[in-house]
């Protein structure tokens, strides 16, 4: 049956699916935003997405024909009444990795234009479908839709709310909580002894207790030989094997947690990530490319949204894709050489201050003086040691 016949299934209106039920947890723990932070490879995957992406400057930049010029970051994202910027944007990821949606409310002045963003918990905000258009309630009291932006994890086609990460993967996060709880357990109750002293007739509860405190008296932080008679045997009781088995199994689900946020798995601390990078460059550009870009976007487009004109707003990641000291140095001096980067222009990619003079394109002729303080460049085609 086509979708466009007169006889076919209407199907939901856009924005209709506003919650999602979720499945069985066959790990028998309690999943939510809590229990799932307990586990430290979840912790460690979102506080380093969340302090990633706060720790990046952020810009403001307009497209002014085939030319972008950087413009002062808006008061409302740089200085916010409620939340530092860092906090803002800390807030907004840790929000989108542990529930799939990031709600922040927009105070307008009375001309519409945004003063201030407080991120909002997601707990506490409901979004509603009404005549194909969201709206959203807080904590019971019903807010405009200009004054709320809405963040979203991966959301499926006709969905008002995006999918949590925590809550699709419940079963594997529910499995590591699960195999901490059994290892806590094991430790912290002491039930399984160090050694066993057996002997073949019966003992009554006294002989066992002296034959136990003799055998610790005569033993315990020594070495000496122990002289076992009447037929008795010393058995020595380890759960190495088991420790062993378990911890390649923690640090499987390790591998699958890091896998849901599609982070490698040596950035948390795993063992096992074979892969390698010959510089710190690139494996800053694996990160940023497979790992943060995805977060990037989503939040510059919703930022985006309420500047002005063709103003947009823009993470700057150069942080991430900074090659070592010498190739860096290298890499300048190669485009100061053939003139399309000026010394001043090197300089500020070093957080250095510029000089008088080197705002102009040089190419540094054989033989002859770096452009600098009181060193005007000769021009292209003329030999410096030759008098004009």
């Amino acid at each position: 049956m086509s979708l466009f016949s007169k006889r076919a299934v209407v199907a939901p209106d856009p924005l209709q699916i506003t919650s999602w039920v979720g499945g069985n947890n066959w790990s028998g723990e309690r999943v939510n935003e809590s229990s799932a932070l307990e586990v430290s490879a979840v912790l460690a995957s979102v506080s380093l997405l969340a302090d990633s992406v706060a720790s990046l400057p952020v810009r403001s930049i307009i497209h002014v024909g085939e030319r972008v010029k950087t413009q002062s970051v808006p008061g409302w994202l740089s200085s916010s009444l409620t939340v530092t910027q860092y906090e803002l944007m800390h807030m907004i990821v840790s929000s989108l990795a542990l529930h799939g949606n990031a709600y922040v409310f927009i105070d307008r002045n009375n001309f519409g234009v945004p003063v201030a963003l407080t991120p909002l918990h997601p707990m506490n905000v409901q979004c509603n479908v009404i005549d194909r258009r969201r709206y959203y309630t807080v904590n019971g009291g019903n807010v405009p839709t200009d004054q709320m932006l809405h963040l979203r994890w991966w959301t499926p086609p006709q969905a008002a709310i995006g999918l949590s990460p925590i809550e699709m993967q419940r079963t594997t996060v529910g499995l590591a909580l699960a195999m901490e709880r059994h290892l806590a357990q094991f430790y912290g109750d002491g039930a399984t002894p160090s050694s066993v002293l057996e002997v073949d007739g019966d003992l009554t509860s006294d002989q066992a207790q002296v034959l136990q405190s003799t055998w610790e008296s005569q033993n315990r932080r020594r070495r000496r030989p122990a002289v076992l008679t009447n037929g008795m045997k010393w058995r020595s009781i380890s759960a190495d094997a088991a420790s062993m088995e378990m911890n390649a199994s923690r640090e499987l689900q390790i591998a699958q947690i890091a896998r849901i946020f599609r982070i490698p798995t040596y950035m948390i601390g795993a063992r096992g990530d074979s892969q390698t990078y010959q510089n710190n460059e690139m494996a800053g550009q694996h990160f940023v490319t497979y790992t943060l870009l995805p977060w990037l976007r989503r939040i510059e487009s919703a930022l985006s949204t309420l500047m002005p004109g063709e103003q947009e707003i823009m993470f700057d990641t150069a942080g991430f894709l900074r090659a070592d000291q010498i190739s860096r140095y290298r890499a300048h001096g190669v485009g100061i050489q053939y003139g399309f980067l000026t010394p001043n222009e090197a300089r500020a990619v070093e957080g250095l201050e510029p000089y008088d003079g080197g705002s102009e394109f040089v190419m540094a002729l054989p033989g002859a003086p770096m452009a600098g303080p009181g060193i005007n460049p000769p021009p292209m085609g003329i030999d410096a040691q030759e008098p004009l």
